[in-house]
């Protein structure tokens, strides 16, 4: 339940960072061009970040904090967390990239990294968060 809810709202957080920071103001706008609103912008990204939320990174947050759970020392586990969580999130990006594009040019993959990269540490973070709140309030059932 942790980790549907840390998904969920991982990918509404992404695609609201995605839009605040693609969106362009309408007096940066150039005449007779179309831009995508705030909120067109924050849809088109959890149509595709959503699922791969749930497809690439449920699995690979299992994986990861399994291998997680064997370092004793919290701030080793943290260090090496965001390791393999931005490792993860950067690979996740790339092939997202190769699968969906016919033509993948070098600035395209370091583009797609740093998506994947983000958005893997949303999720690292914002689950640390929850676990956070939920040791502290019992939020969810054991």
């Amino acid at each position: 339940m942790k980790r549907l809810l840390t998904v969920a709202l991982s990918a509404i957080l992404f695609a609201t960072l995605y839009s605040c920071f693609s969106y362009v103001p309408s007096y940066q706008q150039n005449p007779n061009t179309y831009y995508f609103g705030f909120f067109e912008l924050f849809v088109f990204v959890i149509i595709y970040s959503g699922p791969m939320y749930f497809l690439a990174g449920l699995p690979l947050s299992i994986y990861i904090d399994s291998l997680l759970k064997l370092i004793e020392k919290s701030w080793v586990r943290y260090f090496a967390g965001l390791v393999l969580y931005s490792y993860a999130g950067t690979m996740v990006g790339i092939i997202f990239l190769i699968l969906f594009s016919e033509n993948v040019y070098r600035l395209e993959v370091i583009t797609f990294s740093i998506f994947g990269f983000v958005a893997a540490n949303v999720y690292f973070h914002l689950s640390i968060l929850i676990s956070i709140i939920d040791r502290k309030y019992s939020v969810f059932p054991k």
